[in-house]
Parts: C-alpha cells; structure tokens; sequence
C-alpha cells in the first residue's frame, strides 16, 4: 500500500467515514511501523487540539496580523537568461 492510500484511509478513519470492508486494510497498515508511529502521533494530535480552549483575540492584535501578513514582501520569481548558447543535449 502506498502512503498515499494510507492517508485517505487515515482521514476516512478519523472521520468516521471508513467503509466497514476497508477497515481490514487499514488494520494492516498499521503493521507497517511507520504507519503506526504516524497514526499514533496523528491521534494523539487530534486528542489535545480538542482540549484546547479557544480565547478571543484582541482586536487590535487582529488587526495588526492583518497588517503584518499583507506588508510582507512577495517573493519575485527568478526569469531564466538566455545565454544565446543551444543547450547540451545527452546522446544515450
């Protein structure tokens, strides 16, 4: 199984959403010791982000996010120079 695969059976699990036939599969990749240390840790994760307590921010911290975010300076993409020279081809 790819971990792609792994993932989307990850995210189907974790929703409540497996198909009942895929939960043998599953089962299976969590054989796979980096699959399980994953799984693991992806829980646990999910466990303590719903024991957060959500608090306000101030407003004016808000904004001055807001303001902070949209000032940083895009990055420019470099554009290729030609040198006028043909490129090196590999024979095979």
């Amino acid at each position: 199984m790819y971990f792609k695969d792994f993932f989307d059976l990850l995210s189907d699990f974790m929703d409540d959403e497996m198909d009942f036939d895929l939960f043998d599969e599953f089962e299976r990749t969590l054989e796979d010791e980096f699959c399980c240390h994953y799984f693991n840790t992806f829980r646990k994760t999910v466990e303590l982000c719903h024991l957060i307590e959500i608090q306000e921010v101030p407003e004016t911290l808000h904004y001055r996010i807001i303001q902070t975010i949209e000032n940083i300076p895009q990055k420019k993409t470099r554009k290729k120079i030609s040198t006028g020279r043909p490129s090196k081809k590999r024979s095979g």
